[in-house]
């Protein structure tokens, strides 16, 4: 459950270019959020994520690994609600999240930023997917 295995990381370089060519992302600063489903099946994992953290942001890389590692800790602690999501819709969900900042914030404070993301990610999603049955 509180794990993020190999699986869950999105490898895939046309998923990736499909995901940043998408129209589905929003700003919860320090991060950038892009998203977009995918039909079941597609992907090895349910949700997929990329991590990011730009060089002419955060220009040492002591500073960029620390931004992923506490991004990569907070999905890990909170991703089973999207887990349930995308079981629920049948769908398998690309992700991509980035640090946009030029300076690195708490594990606390990036722990209360990543509540409120994984809230309104999870509105945007199931909003998108419930769309997509009605059609």
């Amino acid at each position: 459950m509180y794990t993020f295995t190999k699986e869950e990381r999105l490898c895939s370089q046309p998923v990736i270019d499909e995901l940043f060519a998408s129209s589905h992302k929003f700003m919860a600063y320090p991060l950038s959020v892009h998203w977009m489903p995918l039909a079941g099946g597609t992907l090895k994992a349910p949700v997929q994520i990329v991590i990011g953290a730009p060089k002419r942001k955060l220009h040492h890389a002591v500073e960029r690994n620390r931004a992923k590692r506490l991004i990569r800790e907070c999905y890990r602690l909170r991703k089973s609600r999207l887990l349930d999501i995308a079981q629920q819709h049948n769908s398998d969900i690309a992700l991509s999240i980035n640090y946009i900042s030029n300076e690195i914030i708490s594990f606390g404070q990036m722990s209360l930023l990543f509540d409120k993301l994984i809230e309104r990610l999870s509105e945007q999603i199931q909003q998108e997917l419930c769309l997509k049955k009605e059609q």
